[in-house]
């Protein structure tokens, strides 16, 4: 808009001098400029060569000048010449801007063209001219520059118009989330991770999509429309129950995915996940990779689905009772966890960046084990976003869109804050130091179900958090009690005291459950701290196989 300003602005003042003065005398009077490197007579006031009165241009856009001036009451013309070395457009600008009170002459057609004495009758007769056509001439100006300002105060007009309707609809979206979220359900298809695989191309995809929408979502994926996603999956055996409905085992074209159906009663869960997942940029590793969602009209009810990868280890609840593991694993375990809720936690200022999310229902059936062991977390549709403060103003970031869910999270791992109704609701900190608190009973979890060695299964029985104190379904009545006014933590086992990474380990966990939320690690020090630690694992590893085989080839 500010380009057009500037253009209209240029148009105004070529036809106000172009029409009213078109008796310039001298600029480049045939339209083809002789030469390039061309002396010009230059006054003292410009900037003159040292040791002549000349300048030099060595341009085709390039001009001698020289302007002569009359001043209001005087008789005397003031004369001022030297070089103009703007580019093309600005030097017709300014060799065409002849007035009543100033005339200029422009030329490079030779050397010192622009030498005064050539034109003095000639700047005599247009001085006499042009004051004679004034009066004529101004009605004319009076027209022009009623029109441009005119034209002007429209287009003025039509960027409030278009700011005031740009600010409204913004203020909507952001005002109604709720809204917004429900819009996903007529566009909830996308293809995503197709291409995830090295010889994969958006050419090679299934061809399951009629036409592919306007646009991209923010991790670059295009958006695109569905048709009947939910009836090109058959479904299997069901893999899972929990409160927000049922996960099935499935398979999509040559593809095993995992097909999550909500309840009819959970309903905003499922808009909410699809809302994250479409928009908030959470391709990770260690998040669970989302594929699409659909509903589907089944004997007159709505079914809601989210289809996902498929992890045939289950949830780390799943694995851990059936399995126990090493030192490396729990460490890798962990450190993947770690690494996925602080891609949850933390925001990215980019072109296709994410915004800062808390995950609100943090826990080991919430979180899958993939097939190398390492983790992705799940499930979140209770989750919330921080809301980015405006750069221009000092306001502090504050959750504002949790959406109304009969859902609240899971009583045996609800912090102390949460217990005692003191968490601050406009804090997003205060949320994720919750995350953090849930986090440290997850890694106690993982830690009792390790091996001290790999040759010996001394590992502790599967246990959940209070699972020795509290019955199966704690109500928050009792988890408040045990959890804020008795002030109990999960215990040590004797077996980790003799172990420096066992201690090291419950030391982490102690530290991520600390009554003070203020006082527990973010998650982007607890993954550099794990990393640190499995790196120190792996080099350990390595040496001890390495000393292996020396022994085994000296034994040979």
């Amino acid at each position: 808009m500010r380009h057009a300003l500037a253009f209209a602005f240029l148009i105004f003042i070529f036809v106000v001098n172009g029409e009213i003065y078109d008796n310039s005398i001298s600029l480049f009077a045939d339209d083809t400029p002789k030469d390039t490197n061309v002396t010009c007579f230059c006054t003292g006031e410009e900037n003159c060569d040292a040791n002549s009165p000349t300048c030099r241009i060595n341009h085709p856009d390039q001009a001698c000048y020289e302007v002569w001036s009359k001043y209001p009451g005087e008789e005397t013309i003031h004369i001022t010449a030297g070089c103009i070395y703007n580019d093309f457009l600005i030097t017709q600008i300014l060799c065409h801007n002849n007035q009543s009170d100033r005339y200029i002459i422009c030329c490079n057609d030779k050397d010192r063209c622009n030498d005064r004495d050539a034109y003095a009758n000639d700047v005599r007769k247009q001085f006499a001219l042009l004051n004679k056509h004034k009066s004529n001439k101004l009605p004319l100006i009076l027209i022009i520059c009623i029109v441009i300002g005119f034209s002007l105060t429209i287009v003025c007009l039509a960027m409030l118009v278009f700011i005031r309707l740009k600010r409204k609809r913004t203020n909507s979206s952001s005002g109604d989330i709720k809204t917004n979220e429900y819009m996903f359900k007529q566009r909830l298809m996308k293809y995503l991770h197709h291409q995830s695989k090295p010889s994969s191309s958006i050419n090679e995809a299934p061809d399951i999509f009629e036409e592919v929408s306007e646009g991209l979502d923010r991790c670059g994926h295009p958006l695109l429309a569905p048709i009947h996603f939910a009836k090109q999956i058959t479904l299997d055996e069901k893999i899972g129950i929990g409160g927000y409905g049922c996960v099935y085992r499935g398979k999509w074209h040559d593809e095993v995915i995992a097909v999550k159906i909500f309840s009819s009663t959970d309903e905003p869960s499922w808009v909410r996940e699809v809302y994250i997942y479409e928009t908030l940029g959470l391709n990770h590793e260690n998040i669970l990779r989302y594929i699409a969602a659909d509903n589907i009209d089944i004997s007159n009810r709505i079914e809601r689905w989210i289809a996902t990868e498929y992890h045939e280890n289950g949830s780390v609840y799943d694995y851990l009772t059936d399995h126990t593991i090493t030192v490396p694993t729990m460490i890798k375990m962990m450190f993947s966890i770690a690494s996925g809720l602080c891609h949850l936690h933390r925001p990215i200022d980019a072109a296709r960046g994410k915004v800062a999310l808390a995950h609100r229902d943090l826990k080991t059936k919430n979180i899958l084990v993939k097939k190398d062991l390492t983790c992705c977390i799940a499930d979140l549709g209770l989750a919330v976003k921080e809301k980015r403060p405006n750069r221009n103003t000092e306001e502090k970031p504050t959750v504002i869109d949790i959406v109304a869910n009969h859902r609240a999270g899971t009583i045996r791992y609800m912090s102390p804050e949460i217990l005692n109704k003191t968490l601050n609701d406009q804090s997003f900190e205060s949320y994720k130091a919750a995350d953090i608190y849930a986090l440290g009973l997850v890694f106690w979890e993982i830690l009792r179900r390790c091996q001290t060695t790999a040759d010996v299964n001394d590992a502790d029985p599967y246990q959940l958090p209070y699972e020795n104190i509290l019955p199966n379904n704690p109500s928050f009545e009792q988890m408040h009690g045990i959890v804020y006014i008795k002030k109990l933590r999960p215990p040590s086992s004797a077996r980790w005291t003799n172990n420096s990474t066992f201690c090291y380990v419950f030391d982490c966990c102690q530290e991520l459950w600390l009554e003070d939320p203020a006082c527990r690690p973010s998650s982007y020090r607890v993954q550099k701290q794990l990393r640190e630690q499995y790196q120190s694992i792996e080099i350990n590893y390595l040496n001890t196989r390495i000393e292996s085989q020396i022994e085994g080839a000296q034994t040979v």
